[in-house]
């Protein structure tokens, strides 16, 4: 008796892939991206190896009825992948009664890439293609029809005749392990517990899918060097023309710098994700579909929206305002040495009276109309009294900004002299 009763309803199953195929060959399925290399080859073979077998369950399904041999029970024979997809396949019976209720069982959830549901049985397919079908059909190799098929650019219905009907009673006359006919492969994805019939299986690690990466780029944030220039002389000296050592000027001159400063402003880049829903024509794997325009009353076909983002830019610009300047003038490490050896020499008792010079400001500069910030000193009268070449560097530090931390450069400004007159003394007669 329940051989009879499993008979009668792989018949009835059989009938409705039937039906299932009319449609189906109607026309290729769209592309689309598939998980299925996971499952099958290029070679249209069961990667086995490849699976983690899951083994049979048994599962009470209100949508399964309360016959004898059948006692409300969902039967499945599960698969995990290595990416942590599940391969589901349900038992005849089940599968009958799964299109029947497809929303309650889960069916209308599965991921069915290779076509309407039972696609992933291109892999029993290959000895039933012939030269003629494959030239037919647009190819040269089965290898490039199975391929397309686990791409998704075609689908294994592509073709019908005695060779699908071979196909379809190979399936009906084959069996596995556990005493079960099988003729579809359901594929659910990673983590998806709701729709998996049964369930993920007990003690599955569920690997945490990656985040997707942001719709639109990071802000970011963009501006220029900061400037520092010095008067039109050498070191950024401005005055006098001719500097001598303030010991042999009646004036006690000294010498005038002067030191100017441009920070740019910083331009904050930041991006707004504008959403627009589409309306678009999708491919219906199930056959179930509602149509669409330009695919009217074709159930292959439904309306879905398709939600995509414009990644619209916007920019602020803030002025980088200045904090602090020190400027440094220094005799050069070749005047020193000259000073001490050969000025020495020639004068005994010479030595560095005053090397070394060192000036402070506070900032904040003036804000011009691009929003960077200017700012600009004279050094006067710095009283030079040891000969030779002195170098000027300007350290800038700026109070950085609500989107930028502060800045600091040093820039030096080129040397200057300062010039010693020698003087010859003659011994009066």
């Amino acid at each position: 008796m329940r051989r009879k009763y499993r008979i009668l309803l792989a018949v009835l199953l059989l009938a409705s892939i039937f039906a299932n195929l009319t449609v189906s060959a109607q026309g290729e399925q769209p592309p689309q991206d598939s998980p299925w290399g996971e499952v099958v080859d290029e070679n249209g073979n069961i990667r086995f190896d490849n699976l983690t077998d899951l083994g049979e369950i048994q599962v009470q399904a209100d949508w399964m009825p309360d016959v004898p041999f059948i006692d409300g029970q969902a039967t499945y024979h599960r698969y995990l992948t290595p990416s942590g997809n599940v391969v589901v396949l349900p038992s005849a019976s089940t599968l009958f009664f799964m299109a029947l209720n497809p929303q309650e069982s889960g069916f209308d959830q599965a991921n069915s890439e290779l076509g309407n549901g039972i696609g992933a049985l291109e892999t029993m397919l290959a000895g039933y293609l012939t030269p003629a079908d494959l030239q037919q059909m647009g190819y040269t190799s089965s290898d490039q029809f199975f391929q397309d098929v686990i791409d998704g650019r075609t689908s294994i219905w592509s073709f019908g005749g005695q060779h699908m009907l071979n196909f379809l009673m190979d399936l009906m006359s084959g069996s596995l392990a556990d005493q079960n006919l099988y003729t579809m492969l359901l594929l659910y994805t990673n983590g998806n517990c709701d729709a998996i019939p049964g369930g993920c299986p007990p003690g599955m690690a569920i690997p945490t899918p990656t985040p997707p990466p942001s719709v639109c780029p990071a802000p970011f944030i963009q501006t220029g060097p900061i400037q520092v220039t010095g008067g039109s002389g050498d070191g950024g000296k401005i005055a006098p023309p001719n500097s001598v050592v303030i010991g042999q000027d009646p004036e006690r001159r000294g010498v005038d710098v002067q030191v100017n400063v441009l920070i740019p402003p910083v331009v904050y880049h930041f991006f707004e994700a504008i959403r627009h829903d589409d309306q678009v024509c999708a491919w219906d794997s199930t056959g179930r579909g509602s149509g669409c325009p330009g695919h009217l009353r074709d159930s292959r076909w439904t309306t879905e929206i398709h939600t995509w983002y414009e990644c619209r830019e916007h920019t602020q610009v803030f002025p980088d305002y200045l904090a602090s300047v020190h400027v440094s003038v220094n005799l050069t490490q070749a005047s020193r040495e000259w000073i001490l050896t050969d000025l020495a020499q020639a004068y005994p008792g010479a030595h560095l009276l005053h090397p070394d010079f060192s000036f402070s400001f506070a900032g904040p500069g003036s804000l011009l109309g691009d929003k960077s910030v200017s700012w600009t000193t004279v050094i006067p009268n710095i009283q030079t009294a040891d000969p030779g070449n002195y170098s000027t560097t300007v350290t800038v530090r700026t109070t950085g900004t609500a989107v930028s931390a502060p800045r600091q450069v040093q820039i030096g400004l080129g040397q200057f002299l300062v010039e010693l007159v020698e003087v010859t003394l003659i011994e009066q007669p």
